[in-house]
């Protein structure tokens, strides 16, 4: 049987930088937060550091907040008319409404380019992850198999033997026999830690999957919420004739549909802005915080901190290559026994299983090789290099840096001016309606002029 050759996923996509993806944003979002809790921080200094760094979060909630009033209360005001000559021009809230959409869609596009190709990245990282895994799962039941039908093949080797040379022949038997166990008993150790493992990646990446469509579209929803509350103003503003059905439905959809978006905002922006803070935090030293999340939630002791131990710092013992290497160590002494004896025993007797056996342990080898291949340190590191230290400390943070900004631009200031300066463009435009329709008025009941 041909010995398959080591598994190969496509290279990883060249990065390419755009402008918009300028790193300082995580030096900024720095300074606003507080130090990481160490790994034996309590509960209460969790809840310490949250709060500690929700300062600049509380300042974006109370300007909200306040603009929100500022909206129902322009709304709800009837400003005062003034004797027009010429009709009240649109030019000014067309042009702030215009600058408002041209911002959500940009604000939109730099968010969705920076959170998208962190999501991609990101997947496609666990996807490489969860197929090594899976493939390493697979060599290790191979070599279970492997190992398993050497022994059958050496039990075989008795009842081939005549009487007078079956105690010399079970001598050299019970050497190969008592390595090829030992191989897999050390085979049973790695597959009971490996088993486990593509279940486990398989269930981070579909739930990271799910949550991050969820936590994009979730965030992309506020700018949603102003593009169509700029629409809407921008199309009262432009279809008004008489800013009487326009101004009504201004005031209208102040409550409805203004001062809410407003508000939605402000909580999304506050709340965009935390998860910054705290996610840079988290960022100014990685490595180790990474280990208190991981041992906070899985438990220092647990197998699963002490991989993450072994492969984010290259400290402590990694259980998978240590039973690697104790079974590679038993094959090679196995096949040396093999070697030296297999050439006898069959000679002695009538057994011809010796192809058979140099085979299966040349690809119990090749399997330790490839396992060896997929959960070294510099393959492994490659994930948690991209999906955290990159994506997550540089490329995420860095959109939800720009989704602020536009956010707090678009919703907090423009959006609210948009309000006030359509509303005084309606009611003077409605003005203006007025006084042109009573002169009319005048004018027809004095008659046509002699």
């Amino acid at each position: 049987m041909p010995i398959p050759d080591f598994p190969t996923l496509p290279p990883l996509p060249p990065v390419v930088r755009h402008p918009w993806e300028a790193t300082w944003w995580v030096g900024v979002l720095q300074k606003l937060g507080q130090e990481f809790p160490t790994a034996d921080a309590s509960d209460q200094d969790w809840k310490h550091f949250v709060v500690r760094s929700s300062t600049a979060p509380a300042v974006v909630l109370a300007l909200g907040f306040l603009l929100t009033l500022v909206v129902l209360c322009s709304s709800c005001c009837c400003h005062r008319q003034h004797s027009r000559r010429r009709a009240p021009s649109c030019v000014p809230s067309f042009l702030l409404g215009a600058l408002s959409i041209v911002l959500v869609l940009a604000g939109a596009f730099v968010y969705w380019e920076t959170s998208s190709k962190a999501l991609d990245t990101a997947q496609h990282q666990l996807t490489r992850a969860s197929h090594d895994v899976s493939v390493a799962k697979d060599q290790g039941t191979l070599m279970k198999a492997t190992g398993l039908a050497m022994m059958e093949n050496l039990e075989g080797i008795s009842s081939t033997c005549p009487p007078g040379t079956k105690t010399v022949v079970e001598s050299y038997v019970s050497r190969i026999e008592k390595q090829i166990s030992s191989f897999n008993s050390a085979t049973d150790a790695f597959q009971k830690v490996v088993d486990p493992l593509p279940e486990k990646v398989g269930d981070v990446k579909d739930r990271g999957h799910a949550i991050a469509k969820i936590a994009m579209a979730a965030l992309l929803g506020p700018l949603a919420l102003v593009l169509l509350s700029c629409t809407v103003v921008l199309i009262a503003v432009m279809t008004s004739c008489s800013g009487r059905c326009a101004g009504c439905c201004l005031r209208s959809l102040a409550p409805v549909l203004l001062a809410p978006t407003v508000l939605v905002i402000t909580l999304a922006a506050s709340t965009q802005l935390e998860m910054g803070i705290i996610a840079s935090s988290f960022c100014e030293d990685v490595d180790t915080n990474a280990l208190t999340c991981i041992g906070r939630i899985a438990g220092e002791k647990s197998e699963e901190y002490k991989l993450s131990e072994y492969y984010i710092t290259g400290e402590g013992t990694n259980t998978l290559l240590e039973d690697l290497d104790n079974a590679s160590a038993l094959l090679t002494s196995a096949n040396k026994t093999i070697s030296s004896y297999g050439t006898q025993v069959e000679s002695l007797c009538s057994w011809r299983g010796l192809p058979e056996l140099e085979d299966a342990a040349a690809k119990a080898n090749h399997s330790l090789e490839i396992g060896n291949q997929l959960l070294s340190e510099q393959n492994v590191y490659r994930y948690y290099d991209v999906a955290i230290r990159q994506d997550l400390c540089k490329t995420t943070i860095v959109g939800l840096g720009w989704l602020v900004i536009f956010q707090v631009v678009v919703g907090l200031l423009l959006l609210p001016m948009l309000v006030c300066v359509a509303g005084r463009y309606l009611e003077a435009r409605r003005g203006w309606y007025m006084e042109r329709e009573g002169l009319l008025a005048q004018r027809s009941a004095r008659g046509p002029a002699i």
